[in-house]
């Protein structure tokens, strides 16, 4: 199977060498100065390799005399290269690997264990386009990216096909694939009887009429498990199929509203295919685009023009941000964490685009944005909606994704309905008021999801809190001595009298909170109410202290969130 895309004597070709230093693989050339590849061949152990020039066949479950049995059928057909996954630890090709290559005059490409095999092809295709040396990283938009987040979000097998039933990305978990799905993965066509069998049910012509996605029933006598599936097209133009196969479980509930997200995010990177173009530099350029309508740095009708989107739509804006978990298991650097953020944007834009053809995901801030336009005559009528109306479908929306996000990365994750920008010009501001919402929505960790217009009164408390920081003319002087004879003595005057406050004056309720009796708290009150000064019969030092002693909470590094979880 050529999953490079070449096939003739005329197709780009991926230095061997480049491939092994894309992914840190170690490279026994088999007595040639070097080599170049230009189709993927996967095999099984005890499989003969077609005989196509210039392939590198993917000896997958091949170890020990099974790789090295691997590298002489590969020698005897006469492929350039043979990939076998090294034992865990090892950063070398066993010797005799070293010795079947020389006799074979094939090379070996060593893969580190840890390594999926769809990420050799990934590879194989980034360089092919780039150029050796190419330093663009595989976008996360990369179709066999796109397979696995459904694998990941449908419990299934996946397959991503054109019209002529070659596939081109893969994922899932290849023990549970069936004989239908692993032949069609291994190179060979998909049994005729089986594809008359599909014509006769109608399955590709529902499937490709107009996002119906179409239910295959198992077939035991052929091998064939349940299946899903879906058409991607463009414009009336049928592209190519999405389909899910049922593994060991049953498929997850929302399995449909998956494909139809994900086959329209495959509709751009087909097209791509079909026109031989650079999927991965047409993904860049949308992905910085819709960065650039985010933040506004690019004229945003022009940005709507390119999207197929009218400028005057409004666009819902929700923003979500991956925390640290509290156990403190974060691990891997900032690499980790990028990645990290690339797959929960990938999930996010599945879900996105299953809600709304023109849906947009942009990450900035270290946090993620889903743009979510709306037709000019609809947006209009939901903003004159009640508040609550408009919000709250976009509050269902986003607990779902949420939920979805902490289920397969499990990381702690939080979402802020930002509000519906008036037009594609206003998402910007939109989207300050959903970063400035995450900062609110960090003190309470286990709340997955908010509207902007819920959190507002923390936020001016926020703004209040941060004017005082500013100008220490007009901070209570008492107050100000009461925080530093906290500081200096131990006590605890300060915090007592806010959580009284806050409380509403119920002493059990704010004693509880700090855990003290509530005469304890009562006399700490009164003493704090003395030493200051204040009237806690009058309703504007009770305001006073409530915003200044907020102030004084936290270290002065700390202040950027005066509200830290009790």
């Amino acid at each position: 199977m050529d999953l490079l895309g070449g096939g003739d004597g005329n197709a780009p070709v991926v230095p061997l060498r480049a491939l092994a230093a894309a992914l840190g693989a170690a490279v026994v050339l088999g007595g040639a100065k070097d080599t170049d590849v230009s189709d993927v061949i996967i095999t099984e152990p005890g499989e003969a390799p077609p005989s196509v020039p210039r392939a590198l066949v993917l000896a997958v479950g091949a170890r020990a005399d099974a790789a090295v049995d691997a590298v002489t059928s590969a020698g005897k057909a006469g492929v350039s290269a043979v990939a076998v996954r090294l034992d865990e630890g090892a950063s070398a090709v066993p010797e005799a690997l070293r010795v079947a290559a020389e006799a074979s005059g094939v090379a070996v490409l060593g893969i580190p264990s840890g390594t999926r095999w769809e990420r050799v092809e990934t590879e194989a295709r980034r360089i092919r386009h780039g150029g050796p040396g190419d330093p663009r990283p595989v976008m996360s938009g990369d179709l066999f990216s796109l397979a696995q987040t459904v694998a990941t979000l449908s419990l299934g097998v996946v397959s991503i096909e054109d019209n002529g039933h070659r596939v081109l990305a893969y994922a899932g978990p290849g023990d549970e694939a069936d004989e239908l799905r692993r032949q069609s993965i291994l190179g060979r066509q998909c049994p005729e009887p089986y594809l008359a069998l599909l014509r006769e049910w109608g399955v590709y012509r529902r499937a490709r009429s107009g996002g119906e996605v179409v239910e295959v029933e198992a077939r035991p006598d052929k091998g064939v498990r349940r299946r899903l599936v879906i058409g991607i097209g463009a414009g009336g133009r049928p592209l190519g199929t999405i389909w899910v196969q049922e593994g060991s479980r049953p498929l997850a509930p929302n399995t449909e509203q998956t494909l139809r997200g994900a086959a329209r995010l495959a509709a751009p990177q087909l097209i791509d295919h079909y026109y031989e173009g650079d999927a991965t530099a047409r993904l860049l350029s949308r992905s910085d685009l819709a960065h650039s309508l985010l933040t506004g740095r690019f004229n945003s009708a022009a940005l709507a023009a390119h999207f197929g989107i009218e400028p005057s739509s409004a666009a819902a804006v929700v923003a979500f941000d991956l925390r640290e978990r509290p156990d403190g298991g974060e691990s891997g650097g900032t690499s980790w964490r990028e990645a990290r953020r690339a797959e929960a944007a990938e999930i996010i834009a599945v879900h996105a685009a299953a809600g709304r053809k023109n849906a947009l995901v942009a990450q900035a801030c270290g946090q993620i944005y889903a743009m979510l336009p709306e037709p000019p005559a609809a947006g209009a009528g939901h903003r004159a909606d009640a508040p609550d109306a408009v919000d709250a479908p976009l509050v269902r929306w986003a607990t779902e994704v949420v939920s979805a996000l902490r289920r397969h990365t499990d990381t702690p994750v939080q979402a802020v309905v930002a509000g519906t920008a008036a037009g594609l010009e206003d998402i910007p501001a939109v989207k300050l008021r959903g970063h400035h919402g995450l900062q609110i929505m960090a003190r309470t960790p286990e709340r997955a999801v908010a509207a902007h217009r819920d959190l507002a009164a923390s936020l001016m408390v926020r703004d209040l809190v941060r004017l005082l920081e500013e100008h220490q003319e007009i901070r209570e002087p008492a107050l100000q001595e009461l925080v530093v004879r906290d500081a200096e003595q131990g006590t605890q005057w300060g915090e007592s009298l806010l959580r009284y406050l806050d409380a509403f004056g119920d002493v059990s309720e704010a004693a509880r909170t700090l855990n003290i009796h509530p005469n304890t708290l009562r006399y700490r009150v009164r003493k704090a109410a003395a030493l200051t000064g204040l009237d806690l019969d009058d309703p504007e030092h009770r305001l006073v202290a409530m915003v200044q002693l907020r102030l004084g909470r936290l270290p002065s590094r700390q202040r950027t969130d005066p509200f830290p979880a009790s």
